[in-house]
Order: structure tokens, then C-alpha cells, then sequence
């Protein structure tokens, strides 16, 4: 079990859509991760990024526990609350001694979702493949109630002209 620092991270995680949506729902309560810092992680917030085809922020969830474990160990322990088929489980850890469990609580979903585009535009961060750390600024902002429901520029279509529909979150 890790221990909670004065000095807590918060990270920007992607997600493959059909997982995210677990999370969202409550169905998913553990992140699997190869790699994952394993210090100051603990309180921290975890934003949760849904990969192509949604590339969004579509929520947020506070990291209350990381642990490093045995693979066999973490299915035992975490098989059924991270919502993997033992099949995918073992595709996704094969030839790795060790991975992470990060246990999620206080699963919210974001009012609107965060579109790559406007990630980088607002904050001048590029999603990636499987974490960053991002500020804390950055996660209060994104919780802001008046930032998700405000548009804070316009949009503009692929043509690269003004965009005459508003944005929708899914």
C-alpha cells in the first residue's frame, strides 16, 4: 500500500473508450497499468483521457492507492474490478514480472468533455499514450462547473472556417 505524501501528483491517463466508460459507470474501479509512478500518487487526481475515436477528457477520479504487485498477484486481487477479460489480462502484461493497480474512488464525470484539441489549445497538453502529470491548476479548471459549461473560443470545423454548431459532449 503506498503511502499518502504531503506532495501528491496528479495525472492525465488515457484510456481506451470501452474501459473509460466502465470507469464512469462504477463498473470499473482499477486501472492496470506496465508502468506508473508508484510515489506521491496517492490523493492525487487522475483525469481520465478516453482515446480514439472520443479523444477527450471525460472525467476524473482520486487515486487511492497504487500498487506494485506481481501480475499473477494483481489478477487475483484485481481481475474482476478492472473489468479484463483474463485473455486481454495476460496479452496486456505478458512478458512483465510486475504491474500497477491504481485503485480509483470518487469516480466523477467531467459536465462536458474535454476535446483533445481544446486540451492543447487551453493548456498546451498533447494527450499520451499512457500518462503525464499535469497541474493541479490544470485539474481545478477542468472541474471548474463554469468551465464546463462555457465555451471558452470558438470552434472552428475541419475546413478551418468558424464552426456554426456548438460541441456537444457524448
Amino acid at each position: 500500500m503506498a503511502a499518502v505524501s504531503e506532495f501528491r501528483r496528479d495525472v492525465l491517463v488515457s484510456i481506451r473508450p470501452f474501459y473509460a466508460s466502465r470507469i464512469l459507470d462504477g463498473r470499473k474501479s482499477v486501472e492496470l497499468r506496465r508502468r506508473f509512478p508508484e510515489f506521491n500518487m496517492v490523493g492525487g487526481t487522475a483525469l481520465i483521457y478516453s482515446s480514439s475515436p472520443v479523444s477527450a477528457v471525460v472525467g476524473c477520479a482520486r487515486i487511492t492507492d497504487v500498487c506494485k504487485l506481481p501480475v499473477s498477484e494483481i489478477w487475483k486481487r484485481h481481475g474482476v474490478a478492472a473489468c479484463i477479460s483474463r485473455q486481454d489480462f495476460d496479452a496486456y502484461f505478458a512478458d512483465v514480472k510486475h504491474g500497477f493497480a491504481i485503485i480509483l474512488g470518487s469516480i466523477k464525470e467531467l459536465k462536458r468533455e474535454v476535446k483533445a484539441i481544446d486540451l492543447e489549445a487551453q493548456f498546451g497538453i498533447v494527450p499520451p499514450q499512457s500518462y503525464r502529470y499535469v497541474t493541479r491548476e490544470c485539474v481545478e479548471l477542468l472541474n471548474d462547473g463554469r468551465f464546463q459549461t462555457s465555451r471558452r473560443h470558438k470552434r472552428r470545423d475541419r475546413s478551418g472556417g468558424p464552426s456554426t454548431s456548438p460541441s456537444v459532449a457524448r
